[in-house]
This record gives structure tokens, C-alpha cells and sequence, in this order.
């Protein structure tokens, strides 16, 4: 005897893009209001990357494509807050 589940892929998919998107959201806020008390620039990049997250997660949500480009950016961001002296 098969046992189906509950949730198909497709509401696991759309839950957990909401919840990276929430996250991702909170932690810009977050990121971004440090960068305003302390003015260091790696905060505005790992804010941007935040953002960023969030953004992919809202596209996630309505088009299921490819969003390597995105995570290009991210990348992107995230080394150079690392690589900011």
C-alpha cells in the first residue's frame, strides 16, 4: 500500500519560498538599520544580498525559472562585504 503525502511539491515549493522570503526580508531590515548606526559598508553589501534573497523568493513564488542570476548577485555581494578591509 502507497501512501500519498499530504503536501505535493508544488505547496512545499510556494511555503518554503514564502518563509525565505520573510526571513530574508527581516534580516534586510535588520542588516540595513546597523549600516545606518554603524556606517561600515560591508553591512550595506550583506544588506543588499538580504534584499536580493527576498527578491528571488517573490520571483520564486510567481515564475519558476532559472534564477542563476540572481544568485550571481548574491555572491557577488556577499564577497565583497568579505573581501571590504
Amino acid at each position: 500500500m502507497k501512501y500519498k503525502s499530504m503536501l505535493g511539491m508544488d505547496e512545499i515549493k510556494i511555503f518554503a519560498s514564502i518563509v525565505i522570503s520573510g526571513i530574508s526580508l527581516l534580516l534586510f531590515f535588520i542588516s540595513l538599520a546597523s549600516f545606518k548606526r554603524i556606517r561600515e559598508i560591508k553591512l550595506l553589501f550583506i544588506s543588499l544580498s538580504f534584499f536580493v534573497f527576498f527578491v528571488k523568493g517573490l520571483l520564486f513564488l510567481f515564475k519558476e525559472s532559472s534564477l542563476i542570476f540572481l544568485d550571481l548577485i548574491i555572491i557577488a555581494f556577499l564577497y565583497i562585504a568579505a573581501a571590504k578591509k
